[in-house]
């Protein structure tokens, strides 16, 4: 038997079948590896970090703990449109408390104005402030923040159209999002072939592509040999 047209069918065929794919792996690691990730894609260049500043003795105006949530599971400072606040996690959802001991009341769109306006250190002029009902989905499956729902959004217009994200209630502090987190986003579900979370690095899909990019490699290898040891024996044949 021929190993030659066998092992040249089969790699054409593999070839077609994770071209696309590949080229999509190859682009993605370029891009990783030059974006500016902190300045870029986090922001780093146009966010101020919000500070935590706790009054004095604040740990006593806390109230008694909540008997009806359950365990106490975590405890993290947060920033808010309202001022710094405690986020306790019980096993029966969240709450909430400010600097003064008191749970944390609905913002408007002019207290998220002025705290984004307090957060943002770029060029870019605040464009609107709007409240959403969900997460905005771009570029057909990026979405910016998963499944969170009622939000604040605040828009600049500096060169990558900056966002900051707000809770709709509370008015914290959640994140950053731009083109350049969209674009590094949509190019990471395609690395792992995870259209929908983007986390899944054990997707039937990405393992499937993966075996079939391992036996494109493999054919060629075993292509190369072949077409190495045809032109070792023409050599010699001519030679003797």
């Amino acid at each position: 038997m021929r190993w030659s047209p066998f092992l040249f069918r089969w790699h054409r065929w593999l070839g077609y079948a994770v071209a696309l794919q590949v080229l999509a792996w190859i682009v993605g690691w370029l891009l990783f590896a030059w974006m500016p990730f902190q300045a870029w894609v986090k922001g780093g260049d146009v966010l101020n970090k919000p500070r935590q500043v706790w009054p004095a003795q604040w740990a006593q105006r806390m109230p008694p703990m909540p008997q009806d949530r359950g365990d106490l599971l975590a405890l993290q400072s947060v920033a808010t449109a309202q001022g710094p606040a405690l986020k306790l996690r019980f096993s029966q959802g969240e709450w909430l408390l400010g600097a003064d001991g008191a749970a944390l009341g609905p913002v408007d769109a002019a207290s998220i104005e002025a705290f984004a306006r307090s957060l943002y250190k770029g060029e870019g002029r605040l464009a609107a402030v709007t409240r959403l009902d969900q997460s905005p989905t771009r570029w057909g499956w990026v979405r910016e923040l998963g499944d969170k729902q009622d939000l604040w959004l605040a828009q600049f217009d500096d060169r990558f159209q900056t966002r900051l994200y707000f809770d709709g209630h509370s008015g914290e502090f959640l994140t950053l999002r731009n083109e350049a987190w969209v674009l590094y986003d949509f190019f990471w579900r395609l690395h792992l072939m995870d259209y929908r979370g983007g986390e899944d690095f054990n997707n039937g899909l990405l393992r499937a592509a993966s075996a079939a990019a391992l036996l494109l490699v493999l054919s060629g290898l075993a292509l190369s040999t072949l077409a190495l040891r045809r032109a070792w024996r023409r050599k010699n044949s001519k030679s003797s």
